[in-house]
């Protein structure tokens, strides 16, 4: 595990090394080889120098094996270019011309300066405040991460995290404090990362970590570890925790947007089981706590709307019957009404399910997409009351 960098150090590490190389005799490639070697005191460089190599010239990523094949091929087509020409070619015009006209991966390239290229990129990729990459990052990698995955038959592995009652601190302490306490985070994370993880800050308190060649039990192992080192940070005499959702490939998840999808899942499941957890998804629907309730559910159609009462919920779907004419993944938004406490929630579901019964009413079952900010404190609610049936 690398301690004390931040992503952007950690990741790019080599990259400077190699720039800085570069400024020192930018058109021997040998020469630029053997002082990165020189250079190679710890582990992880030294298996990722052609992937970084290829990353700095081309800013396109490759795994450390087939980046160095690729790099060998390019110095033998140096060779057969410098022999058909009868002159020496350089090796970045070797490089250019084998992306475009052998291994075509360049369509529409680009000239620019590699140290400006970098400090663009720095701009932005990372986010200003943690030092980690953003969104815009999280979503390129992991289209990225997934096609090599399923490429080459490895597991990939994705955990989002979120900071706990982190709008109460906000609120009690002010957003210099939890500015703070977001760095704080974002180096915990950092200083348990490989070099082949890509941690991004996703959202205001949200950070997605993602794992190549990691299965779910390795993935629950480093979350867990992560877990524990992000308690041990301290403010206000107080300490910070996380939730946490984990989901893998091949093993839950079969698309890029699934791993997403069913991670983000699982966090809401481990927020709203307690907090300050890590959960793994589950395809199976009982793994959420459901509960008989007979709520008030008011749902809005594009050109109508109509009235439930709900059979059963939990903090992942929910289950009502209708006479109405609904189809498996409609998307509707909901309003759900307790009379008994008053507490209602605003939500988006999904049809997952649609069962005719006797009497021509369907029995629907619904998952939840998106639910509103009040949601933690009914299902608290529902969960402490001794009329509900655990299912």
């Amino acid at each position: 595990m690398m301690t004390e960098t931040s992503t952007y150090q950690s990741r790019y590490a080599i990259d400077q090394k190699i720039m800085d190389i570069l400024d020192e005799d930018a058109a021997n490639e040998e020469y630029l080889l053997d002082r990165i070697h020189e250079a190679n005191q710890s582990v992880f460089l030294t298996h990722h120098v052609y992937s970084a190599l290829l990353r700095v010239f081309t800013s396109m990523e490759f795994p450390e094996e087939e980046a160095e094949t690729i790099w060998q091929a390019i110095l033998d087509y140096k060779k057969t270019l410098s022999k058909k020409l009868n002159r020496d070619v350089g090796f970045r015009v070797a490089m250019l011309d084998y992306f475009i006209n052998v291994n075509k991966k360049l369509i529409n390239p680009k000239l620019i300066e590699i140290r400006l290229f970098a400090e663009t990129e720095k701009l932005v990729l990372i986010d200003e405040l943690t030092k980690l990459y953003n969104r815009r990052h999280f979503q390129n990698s992991l289209q990225r991460e997934f096609k090599q995955a399923k490429r080459y038959n490895h597991s990939l592995s994705l955990l989002i995290i979120d900071i706990d009652n982190f709008k109460k601190i906000n609120d009690t302490y002010g957003h210099p404090k939890g500015d703070e306490i977001l760095i704080s985070v974002a180096k915990s994370i950092d200083s348990n990362m490989r070099i082949e993880d890509t941690a991004c800050r996703i959202g205001g308190e949200e950070f997605a970590i993602l794992l190549p060649q990691t299965s779910e039990p390795n993935a629950m192992i480093a979350a867990q570890k992560l877990l524990e080192n992000i308690r041990k940070i301290e403010f206000e005499n107080q300490f910070v925790t996380v939730s946490g959702g984990v989901v893998s490939y091949p093993e839950k998840a079969n698309s890029a947007d699934q791993l997403f999808d069913f991670a983000d899942r699982a966090l809401y499941f481990a927020k709203f089981s307690g907090k300050n957890r890590i959960v793994p998804y589950s395809h199976d629907k009982r793994s959420s706590m459901r509960y008989e309730a007979n709520f008030e559910l008011s749902c809005q159609l594009p050109d109508k709307s109509f009235k439930s009462m709900s059979k059963n919920i939990s903090i992942t779907g929910i289950a009502f019957e209708t006479s109405e004419t609904i189809e498996l993944d409609d998307l509707i938004n909901v309003r759900l009404h307790d009379d008994l406490t008053g507490n209602q929630i605003d939500a988006k579901i999904r049809i997952v399910r649609k069962e005719e019964t006797d009497t021509d009413n369907f029995h629907i079952g619904a998952e939840f997409i998106e639910l509103g900010a009040n949601c933690e404190e009914l299902i608290k609610g529902i969960s402490k009351r001794k009329d509900l049936i655990k299912k």
